[in-house]
């Protein structure tokens, strides 16, 4: 247990005795037990560059928002100064594990010490295999995440995650009460983790805002295992952008994600669809064809726009009485209506729409507006 945080300690002000220290070759002897095996002169150069990089930490040094680990975790003891530094410091937001085969024992160590900072965003270097390479890294990462309160973005575009690891990811986050960001652009989760990440928005997790998955390789299963996460109406509803560029959906794929947030198969069904969802793509023509893309992007529109799932619901209501049953609103907007009028609106609606079809879907108006104003 001899500690070696005498090393991290700042030169002695001027006029005192300064500390002494062997040195070979013009460079520092270092304890024996941070040797490396006939280190090279360049390891040795990298070693101290480490420990300027803790020092860093340890001062809370202003200028120091991001941290990036890689080789700094090759030798227990830098790691023990390491995460000494981080405990109580409050200036890094951004840590980012390099494409590096860490110790696990040494990468549980630095992750143990991240709750007690203020850390707000993970990244896993591009081509990482944290996830796959052994459980015990996924499970390091899944402990830490969910301990610490200033987490909100998870980055890992690009670290080659298969449909296995992404069901190791799901079960994570699925309790995870604080990240608001995950991005997971370029991996290949496929339909077997669409699915995982479709049941754990829809059954646990409540803290998600965006998820981006372009470029995965999820196909019309997964696709349609997505919409149904974010369509029924005991499910999601916090989830405001799902990004799924670059996955070839099918056309069967974008009626449903259609659908999921404009259902006009019925007036209930509409009351029913997603009011909160915002996009579904950073490039819109990377996912949906004519067929769907303005309902797609009048119901963005409409979510992003309105204050409340109600002002939302109405105003895709009016899309589609104007669309479907060819009824013109004129002067009169549902938004601006109170309770009160309402019967007076539906009985304009009855007198310029086909009797017959009034009698289905009336009732379901009664009940959609009921306490709207």
């Amino acid at each position: 247990n001899t500690s070696f945080s005498h090393l991290l300690d700042p030169p002695q002000q001027e006029g005192r005795q300064p500390h002494r220290q062997k040195r070979m070759n013009g460079n520092p002897v270092l304890p024996p037990s941070w040797r490396q095996p006939r280190a090279p002169a360049a390891n040795d150069e990298a070693f101290i560059g480490h420990l300027d990089t803790i020092r860093r930490v340890k001062s809370n040094d202003p200028m120091l928002f991001e941290l990036a680990i890689g080789d700094i975790l090759n030798h227990k003891p830098t790691v023990l100064l390491l995460a000494e530094a981080l405990r109580g410091n409050t200036r890094i937001k951004r840590v980012i594990l390099r494409d590096y085969r860490y110790e696990v024992d040494h990468l549980q160590i630095i992750l143990g010490a991240l709750p007690q900072t203020k850390v707000s965003k993970i990244s896993i270097g591009p081509q990482s295999s944290i996830f796959s390479y052994d459980g015990r890294y996924a499970i390091a990462v899944g402990k830490s995440m969910n301990s610490l309160n200033s987490l909100v973005t998870l980055d890992l575009n690009g670290c080659r995650i298969n449909p296995t690891e992404a069901i190791t990811l799901s079960a994570i986050l699925a309790n995870n009460t604080t990240i608001v960001s995950l991005l997971l652009q370029d991996n290949d989760i496929g339909d077997e983790g669409a699915v995982a990440m479709g049941n754990m928005l829809k059954m646990k997790n409540r803290t998600l805002k965006e998820m981006v998955l372009d470029d995965n390789g999820i196909t019309a299963y997964g696709q349609l295992a997505l919409r149904n996460a974010i369509y029924d109406d005991s499910s999601y509803r916090t989830l405001k952008e799902m990004v799924l560029d670059d996955n070839g959906i099918t056309a069967y794929g974008q009626l449903a994600l259609r659908n999921a947030i404009y259902d006009d198969s019925s007036f209930g069904a509409m009351a029913k669809s997603n009011h909160v969802l915002q996009s579904y793509f950073y490039n819109p023509r990377s996912v949906f064809g004519p067929a769907v893309m303005n309902d797609i992007l009048s119901s963005h529109a409409a979510n992003l726009r309105s204050k409340s799932d109600k002002q939302a619901s109405t105003k895709k209501l009016r899309r589609m009485l104007q669309k479907k049953y060819r009824v013109k609103l004129h002067f009169e907007s549902f938004l601006g209506v109170d309770s009160d009028m309402m019967p007076y609106i539906l009985g304009w609606i009855s007198e310029n729409c086909d009797l017959d079809m009034m009698l289905t879907f009336k009732p379901i108006l009664l009940n959609l507006f009921e306490g709207v104003g």
